[in-house]
């Protein structure tokens, strides 16, 4: 166990915790502006993302998209829905910018406490990045990127990144 400066401790694996598997789904392709983003959903099999809510987060990204221009027009990544427990979701959106770095802006809805998605407060120097279930979708879009970095990068490299989906994770 380790303390951190705010008096947090941080285990690196509980004894109680049980891991289990969630699925992923693939939803397509959005495109707020112009940029085309793959959209998974990551949820456990009994606990799916129902329309309504992936519905008001592809709003929310709408709308952060027309207010801040993230993502910046004509950008080519993915979105990652992730239902955590009963009523709480962190909604991630991920671009390759810089040719080869992957920039990810989070945030989240608590159905209980809020109306809509918000960006997700984080002020610590040493962020969390993406737990296994998302690293898994993360990994296997870092070799479909690679392999479009590796080619002509013409428009049908692009579909065919696009159409490379994270599927049966």
């Amino acid at each position: 166990m380790t303390k951190m400066n705010k008096g947090v401790e941080i285990k690196t694996v509980d004894a109680a915790y049980r891991h289990y598997e969630k699925t992923v789904v693939s939803h397509g392709i959005i495109r707020p502006n112009n940029s085309r983003l793959k959209w998974y959903d990551i949820a456990s099999k009994d606990k799916s993302i129902s329309a309504f809510i992936r519905n008001l987060a592809q709003k929310f990204l709408e709308g952060q998209a027309a207010l801040t221009d993230v993502p910046y027009k004509n950008e080519l990544g993915f979105v990652l829905l992730h239902r955590c427990g009963e009523s709480f979701y962190f909604l991630m959106l991920c671009t390759w910018r810089n040719s080869n770095e992957l920039w990810k802006t989070v945030c989240y809805l608590d159905v209980e406490k809020m109306g809509d998605f918000a960006p997700f407060p984080q002020e610590e120097q040493h962020k969390g990045t993406f737990c296994v279930w998302e690293m898994s979708v993360v990994a296997r879009e870092t070799l479909a990127w690679t392999q479009y970095l590796m080619s002509a990068r013409k428009q049908e490299d692009e579909n065919a990144y696009l159409c490379s989906l994270a599927l049966a994770i």
